[in-house]
């Protein structure tokens, strides 16, 4: 799938490049994992902070559509979310896109740009990343119609990949059952 996205976007000889921070906005959360949990209650929130896990949280600080980020780690790949969510002090929440860019758009665009935030992240045993890296991330913006066309393509793709991931998980479970049978 990167691949594929990299390649489409790679192709893009001729689109406008503009700073990320010119087309949306980027703020950071004021959650702490300490009040968050892992179970999920009634009223409490999908909390995002640098873990996998899916965590809750009690109140939500956003109502919208948002690409997320760790703002720690090894690797800085985004998550995409629409709906009320908390954040992590450490993440980034890129919200408020303007009406030249369409949000899951950005978020495939954004899965490019890994090597340019680790070559970027500061600290010298956790890598971090810093709000003047999002708002300085060139981005580039191809018509709309255009958008709409990658964001079809790479929905479908993406699609097709969580589909066939079940079907190997599936299989893998059916080989342990009868790897388990030739030896009972």
């Amino acid at each position: 799938m990167d691949a594929i996205s990299g390649l489409i976007f790679n192709s893009m000889k001729n689109e406008k490049t503009i700073l990320l921070g010119n087309v949306a906005c980027i703020s950071n959360g004021s959650g702490d994992v300490q009040d968050s949990d892992s179970i999920k209650r009634d009223g409490w929130y999908p909390f995002f902070d640098r873990s996998e896990e899916q965590k809750w949280f009690p109140t939500y600080s956003f109502n919208r559509e948002a690409i997320i980020y760790a703002g720690e780690g090894q690797n800085f790949f985004p998550r995409y979310y629409k709906g009320k969510f908390a954040l992590h002090q450490r993440c980034y929440a890129i919200t408020d896109f303007c009406e030249c860019l369409l949000p899951k758009y950005c978020l495939y665009f954004m899965n490019t740009l890994n090597s340019y935030f680790i070559r970027n992240a500061v600290g010298s045993t956790v890598p971090s990343l810093r709000m003047d890296m999002f708002q300085k991330a060139k981005i580039k913006i191809p018509t709309i119609e255009r958008q709409q066309e990658i964001v079809s393509t790479l929905d479908a793709l993406s699609l097709k990949c969580e589909n066939e991931e079940i079907v190997r998980a599936l299989y893998n479970t059916q080989k342990s059952y009868l790897l388990q049978q030739l030896f009972i």
